[in-house]
């Protein structure tokens, strides 16, 4: 591997997001039927980091934030440091799963090291091991995050055997050195995702402060007109100003039921999570629930060139969400207003939310993600993640469910709403700020009763 790797516009943004409560990793629940013994997740990767490489890489900013931040080798990786292990208390139940999640998603990660951890969590009721993923979100998006299964999954109860290629290197390169650096940042002002050069922020190649100024307050600039061809979000408990506490909730669907609302409703499975996110909050916000709410809802727009582990590749959507109305009627609200904003110029201004700031030095780029703060764009986050429809284990114990946790930001969001399809389940993580919404478990049970009443619905619609 080089001995530095670009960090993409949107993995930058991600870093310079990660000011005061806000801590941008992301993360995911593995629960596993039966017992896995912490010295054997520590085995197994150490025998397949190799499939793995970015998960070696800790981050080097530049001294004064004259370059961007870059990838580079950890000389000193050891999987030891980044792998833990826990227990849960008695009775090893879902309320004390969670309230371990939460505790685990509320600080930050080191910077100093790889930005990853496993927890390795015992004492499951039923014998069973949950395995706790935090992974900042500028290490992998939603998508890439799953890549961290090949280093520790298996697609039989069998291990597969998965040696490291003959060519690869013993160690890892070692850091760069100073005169390195001072290459870097002299570079700085070349370095431009080729596929993004149109960018009118591209244009200028020579770093000049006043330029690069300018550029951060277009970028703003541009954020601002983007709530203007909004409304702006309803006013709801859930954008209230955040702490450092988190806590987290999980629910369970079945994906054969998503399934069967959406050919009712002849919609798409996104369509129907996002519909049921909005039964969910018209109960869980009663009774002041406004008659919509807001979700910024991100979409992996990676196409089939690009590489592996290349960083993410990240545009979002606003999607309004009916807080009012019959249930199927509101999947088919959900369908018509994701097919206009793919036709209108929406979407390229939500490309800008991510993109902008990873183009003009650090510096002065967080001009742009402070502007995130300001107009009340969206009322929470809502991910959804299709994943493996079959059982995979780890040393012969099968997976049996997995729950994704998003990251809250800006500042002023208490609530990231994630689902994630398994082996013929959808799984809800629900992460939210401890101080302003403690009672997020409601929510939870909110959603699987909204996809039981649009289950019920989607019959009574096919009679």
């Amino acid at each position: 591997m080089a001995a530095t790797e670009s960090l993409s516009p949107s993995d930058l943004s991600a870093i310079q997001a990660e000011q005061g409560p806000v801590t941008m990793h992301m993360g995911a629940v593995l629960v596993f039927e039966g017992a896995i013994e912490h010295e054997e997740v520590l085995r197994r990767f150490h025998e397949r980091i190799h499939l793995v490489p970015r998960y070696r890489l800790r981050l080097d900013e530049a001294h004064l934030g004259l370059a961007r931040p870059v990838w580079i080798e950890d000389e000193d990786f050891d999987p030891a440091r980044h792998i833990k292990r826990l227990a849960l208390p008695a009775p090893g139940g879902d309320a004390e799963l969670c309230e371990l999640v939460g505790r685990v998603m509320s600080s930050a990660l080191p910077r100093d090291r790889p930005l990853w951890e496993i927890e390795v969590v015992e004492g499951l009721a039923g014998g069973g091991t949950a395995l706790i993923a935090k992974l900042h979100h500028a290490l992998v998006d939603g998508v890439g995050a799953v890549d961290i299964g090949a280093a520790l999954l298996d697609p039989t109860p069998e291990p597969l055997e998965l040696p490291p290629p003959e060519d690869a290197p013993a160690e890892p390169e070692r850091a760069h050195n100073r005169v390195e650096q001072l290459s870097r940042i002299a570079a700085a002002r070349i370095d431009v995702p080729r596929k993004l050069a149109v960018s009118a922020l591209t244009r200028t190649l020579e770093f000049d402060p006043v330029t690069a100024a300018r550029q951060a307050r277009e970028s703003a600039t541009a954020l601002r007109a983007l709530a203007k061809i909004r409304e702006p979000a309803p006013d709801t408990r859930l954008n209230a100003e955040i702490g450092r506490d988190r806590v987290f909730a999980l629910g369970r669907g079945r994906l054969e039921e998503v399934k069967a609302v959406r050919r009712a409703a002849g919609a798409t499975v996104n369509d129907v999570v996002l519909a049921a996110v909005a039964l969910a909050l018209s109960d869980f916000l009663a009774p002041n629930a406004p008659e919509r709410a807001v979700a910024l809802v991100p979409v992996s727009v990676r196409d089939d060139s690009d590489e592996p582990g290349a960083g993410n590749q990240i545009s979002t959507v606003f999607c309004d969400l009916p807080l009012r109305g019959e249930p199927l009627d509101r999947v088919r609200a959900v369908h018509a207003e994701m097919e206009r904003i793919k036709a209108s110029a929406e979407v390229q201004a939500g490309a800008l939310m991510v993109g902008a700031t990873g183009f003009i030095p650090p510096i002065v780029s967080s001009v742009a993600v402070r502007a995130l703060a300001g107009p009340r764009l969206f009322n929470l986050v809502a991910t959804n993640v299709p994943g493996p429809q079959q059982t995979f284990y780890m040393a012969g114990v099968a997976m049996t469910e997995i729950y994704p946790a998003a990251p809250l930001n800006p500042r002023n969001q208490a609530l990231s709403i994630g689902a994630l399809s398994y082996d013929g389940g959808v799984y809800f993580g629900l992460l939210a700020d401890r101080d302003t919404l403690p009672d997020v478990a409601d929510a939870a049970s909110g959603l699987e009763r909204a996809l039981a009443t649009l289950v019920e619905a989607a019959g009574a619609a096919q009679v």
